[in-house]
């Protein structure tokens, strides 16, 4: 007696909710007293090599590279503006300034703000421009939040230095130190902190023996100072008036004035027990220019052992975001602000963490500039093999049938490259050449092997997607260090995603699990039981937080396999089994919501937006919602997976009218194929609903989807044809019967 759809779905569910609960990890709280934030500007971390200020911070510290990715576009007051919110964040510099307190400076905020400012404090009179930017930004950021919850706690706060310019006033610190009315309660953030250097690009800049007095003034009236060296900006800004030699000499007699800054702040560290922060918000033009957008970040204090740093926004050992400052500092405070994005930083122990950190920094930078000519070129391939293989099927005679297996071998070559990608950050090569040369190699190689010895396309398909579901299930519950290194992974830089699977690999291991069910398949009760919970556990592993934490990929996968198995029970899908199915579904969501909000200390995307809409309410949810809405039309328009989409729909479309009857004859001889294929076409319209790139997730999915239809049609066509290179040979469909299995 076959199981009823209610028996399996039930199964499913209490197998999904055992597995979610058993799964927990933790986290360590930082702790100090005064907090001093250090920004140095257009920074990087082979800037410090061989000074000795920030050799000393940083080997007995904490380090990291920091992505600083704003709402929006980069920009460099929207870094500043993100690292004061704790959330990405909007800014202009006509909405972020600072003016220091006088009785005109007073009357001016009370008729813009309605806020009292006394005398000593400093003000950003452009608040209420900054808060209307935000509203209507991407994630309607709350600026200002380290300052309002340290007002909160009756704490106060300090900003010291500026990057002015000329009459250029440049003054976006004090967007780290303000609350949300734009208020700070003390600071010097005007000339008084510069001084004449008349062989300095802009005329002035910053008098450090100023900025000492002043930090000593302010550390002890102030909980947290925020202090901006300014110089380096100052430089960058002035980049186009300069020669490269001149431009190099005034960065280099600038880094070691900032750094006997820095050795006076660690040893003042020392003796008062302060917590030091030092980061760049935004990288250098030259830092830019070879893609090097993530910039140093160092922890040095009381909770911070050396080593490397990490956080629960990236779960990446030696990568954080500019948002983790924010609760960062108000956790050392013991200030909870949970419905801030970011996360508070903690330190992973690691001795020459410097030296790991430029070569984190190496692979991350080669990722991201490997990342598009392989995709691209890789994505352009399908193309071409897809349009070849309809060629083949409707004009198998064209050029005498010599393209027949070369056209077989690169169907193979497709669903094979992925594998290939997942698996060659282990070479660690350090060359797009490289890596492009080893990679379609292998490829090759691999397909040649599969096309040539493996004799029927049930094997032939279990073989190639059997390996690809089980390295990158593998992959992902051992840490995912392959994923996040391969150019079809994710970019940190971009900072879409730090850990678990992405939009990419989410849409193959779909593809790839379900072609290899339909090979593995059989009528037996005890084998379908094993599918469904091999189904069961990719889906387990791409959607559950500490694991692949893709919740659109767990909703998509949990869709389109429930769908399948369903069709192999034969089973009608009416008005009732859809109702099951979706109560099913939010029941497993909501196992993972709770794992999540309740056994896991680094909370993912899933529990995130739930605070979200629940601190919002029905506005916070409708942004989640519009801003993934708004990523997928963009993709839409400019990724190159769009056409990959639209030549698999456009040659699907194709094959059910010409050649006349093969989809007929098709699904009859393969009807457990036929019902993988339908499976996958759901696969694909619920990851391009469900998903912030679904036109991605939906083009990688697809490759399983066209690859196997293709290959087996093409055998289809040869059989019919009693080609001498026909199945009879070994080639192809040798071994199926009647029902595809």
């Amino acid at each position: 007696m076959k199981p009823d759809s209610r028996t399996i779905l039930s199964g499913i569910l209490i197998f999904f909710v055992l597995v979610s609960m058993t799964i927990t990890v933790r986290a360590d709280d930082g702790t100090g007293n005064k907090v001093v934030f250090l920004i140095a500007d257009r920074l990087s971390f082979e800037d410090m090599e061989n000074l000795p200020g920030f050799g000393e911070l940083i080997k007995g510290g904490a380090a990291a590279l920091m992505n600083n990715r704003p709402s929006g576009g980069y920009s460099a007051c929207k870094g500043y503006v993100s690292i004061g919110s704790g959330t990405r964040a909007e800014g202009t510099p006509s909405a972020v300034g600072a003016l220091e307190v006088n009785d005109e400076v007073a009357q001016l905020f009370f008729g813009r703000t309605g806020h009292r400012a006394g005398p000593g404090m400093v003000v950003n009179p452009y608040i209420n421009k900054l808060i209307g930017q935000n509203l209507n930004g991407e994630y309607r950021a709350a600026a200002g939040s380290i300052g309002y919850y340290l007002h909160g706690a009756g704490l106060k706060t300090a900003v010291l230095g500026n990057c002015d310019c000329g009459d250029n006033q440049i003054r976006w610190a004090v967007s780290v130190a303000m609350d949300r009315d734009g208020i700070v309660d003390y600071g010097a953030v005007g000339e008084d902190v510069l001084k004449e250097d008349h062989g300095f690009p802009t005329g002035r800049r910053t008098d450090f023996s100023r900025l000492k007095a002043y930090t000593e003034q302010m550390t002890g009236k102030a909980d947290f100072v925020v202090i901006e060296t300014g110089d380096l900006t100052r430089i960058e800004e002035s980049r186009d008036l300069l020669n490269t030699e001149t431009y190099n000499d005034h960065r280099r007699e600038t880094l070691i004035r900032i750094d006997g800054f820095v050795k006076w702040i660690k040893e003042r560290a020392d003796l008062e027990g302060w917590l030091v922060i030092l980061a760049t918000p935004y990288p250098s033009e030259e830092s830019i220019a070879r893609s090097a957008r993530l910039t140093p970040i160092i922890v040095y204090g009381d909770g911070f052992s050396p080593g490397l740093l990490t956080s629960g926004t990236t779960r990446r050992e030696g990568i954080v975001a500019g948002i983790d400052i924010a609760p960062t500092v108000l956790n050392s405070f013991g200030i909870g602000a949970e419905e801030l994005t970011g996360r508070p930083l903690r330190t992973v122990p690691l001795s020459g963490n410097l030296d790991r950190i430029m070569e984190i920094g190496r692979q991350t930078v080669n990722t991201s500039n490997f990342r598009y000519p392989i995709l691209y070129n890789y994505a352009v391939f399908v193309i071409l093999v897809v349009l070849l293989g309809l060629n083949t099927i409707l004009y198998p005679n064209f050029l005498r049938g010599i393209l027949i297996a070369p056209e077989e071998t690169a169907l193979i070559f497709i669903m094979t490259f992925p594998a290939v990608l997942l698996v060659l950050p282990v070479l660690r090569l350090q060359t797009l050449a490289g890596n492009a040369a080893v990679a379609v190699a292998a490829s090759v190689v691999l397909s040649v092997i599969a096309h040539r010895y493996i004799k029927n396309v049930k094997g032939l398909f279990l073989s190639i997607s059997g390996l690809t579901v089980v390295l990158i299930v593998l992959d992902i519950v051992t840490g995912g260090n392959m994923i996040r290194n391969s150019v079809l992974g994710y970019d940190p830089i971009i900072g879409a995603r730090y850990y678990g699977i992405g939009n990419e690999y989410m849409g193959i291991v779909t593809g790839s699990a379900i072609i290899a069910a339909c090979s593995l398949s059989g009528r037996q009760r005890p084998l379908l039981w094993v599918i469904a919970v091999l189904l069961g556990t990719v889906v387990i592993v791409v959607g559950y937080p500490a694991l692949g934490a893709n919740l659109g990929g767990a909703i998509t996968g949990f869709l389109a396999f429930v769908f399948f198995m369903l069709r192999m029970l034969d089973i009608r899908i009416g008005i009732k089994q859809a109702v099951m199915v979706g109560i099913a579904m939010v029941a497993v969501l909501f196992a993972f919501l709770v794992a999540d909000t309740v056994f896991l200390e680094d909370h993912s995307h899933l529990a995130a937006a739930a605070q979200g809409a629940a601190v919002e309410g029905p506005l916070g949810f409708l942004a989640i919602i519009q801003r993934k809405a708004a990523m997928n039309l963009k993709l839409l328009r400019f990724t190159i997976w769009t056409k990959v989409l639209i030549t698999v729909i456009a040659v699907t479309g194709v094959l059910f009218y010409r050649p006349v009857g093969i989809f007929k004859r098709i699904f009859k001889k393969y009807p457990v194929y036929a019902k993988g294929w339908a499976a996958l076409v759901v696969a694909a319209a619920v990851g391009m609903a469900v998903n912030d790139s679904g036109v991605v997730t939906s083009a990688t999915g697809s490759i399983f989807f066209i690859s196997s239809m293709l290959y087996i049609v093409i055998q289809e066509r040869k059989m019919r044809r009693g080609s001498a290179a026909g199945p009879q040979n070994g080639d192809g469909i040798q071994g199926f019967g009647t029902d595809g299995t």
